[in-house]
């Protein structure tokens, strides 16, 4: 997310327009995910038999009319990078290098969002080890996880879709009816799991898939997700206080695994998608955090590559 950022972060960064890099496995000695050979790193893709995504149960109801099917992604999201904007400061006290292997947060929730929703995502939440974190705030797997938890349950974030389907078909972006309900868990029996690391750890990561992410900014590949510690730490200067950078920051990138790309503002004046790439550039858009209106409504712009 840079200076003027998205957040992919918003941004998480958000930032920048993601940028898409050559099938490459992550070194063996940071514990990572190592993507198979050939592997076109199927981020967000939701269908098929390979998806891995936990179906929703089917409750029947007399009442109720059957829901169409959901499609959340039509499309495979390659390796990405919310890069962009102003050059960052490297002297600002944030740890550069950890140990480049992560504990994960112990525990889980349950099932967060209704029932009605069509797709279960189940998401695992880990910390980078040896974090020296000096005068910055300390932050472990428990407050981790539980920020992000706070982020994906926020009222207006993903899980508004059940009751408002998503359906948005711009660009190279086809999504259909969608909605989702999400589960943090700690058995490794996950869809996606959001890691935060050092900046050091996240440049070597996201290298390794072809993204540069210069000691700011945030990358995504195959079914992880790398938050990067300078951007949770720091946020984004001359950004509007009293947005949520933390929520704004999860639900980006969540968005992303979910199947969507990059959006613009849809207007001057009117509320900026979370998918837009806000902390680089509002483009007469209003800051926002999150995927809906407080009415339901799902906010949307033109699609933008990421």
């Amino acid at each position: 997310m840079g200076r003027a950022l998205l957040i992919g972060a918003l941004l998480t960064g958000l930032a920048g327009v993601a940028g898409c890099g050559k099938d490459a496995s992550p070194p063996a000695d940071l514990g990572m995910d190592a993507p198979a050979s050939g592997d076109p790193f199927p981020v967000g893709e939701l269908e098929g038999d390979d998806s891995g995504l936990a179906p929703a149960p089917h409750s029947p109801s007399p009442s109720a009319s059957k829901k169409p099917s959901a499609k959340p992604s039509v499309k495979t999201v390659k390796p990405g990078g919310d890069t962009g904007g102003g050059k960052v400061n490297t002297n600002d006290g944030v740890p550069n290098l950890g140990a480049g292997t992560f504990t994960k947060a112990d525990g889980g929730t349950g099932v967060v969002g209704s029932a009605d929703a069509t797709t279960l995502v189940k998401y695992q939440v880990e910390m980078e080890n040896g974090i020296q974190w000096g005068n910055n705030p300390v932050w472990t797997t428990t407050s981790l996880a539980a920020e992000v938890d706070r982020a994906i349950a926020a009222p207006k974030g993903w899980t508004m879709s059940a009751a408002h389907p998503v359906t948005y078909n711009s660009g190279q972006t086809h999504i259909n009816e969608a909605s989702w309900k999400f589960q943090r868990v700690s058995d490794g029996n996950y869809n996606v799991v959001l890691r935060l690391a050092t900046p050091g750890t996240v440049d070597k990561l996201c290298k390794s898939v072809g993204v540069t992410t210069q000691g700011i900014y945030s990358c995504r590949y195959g079914k992880t997700i790398l938050l990067n510690l300078r951007r949770w730490l720091k946020g984004i200067d001359g950004f509007p206080a009293g947005i949520d950078f933390h929520g704004m920051t999860v639900l980006h990138e969540m968005g992303h695994f979910l199947g969507f790309d990059h959006m613009k503002c849809p207007g001057s004046g009117q509320v900026a998608p979370v998918m837009q790439t806000q902390t680089i550039a509002l483009n007469g858009c209003t800051p926002n955090a999150y995927p809906f209106t407080s009415d339901g409504t799902f906010v949307q712009g033109p699609w933008a590559s990421s």
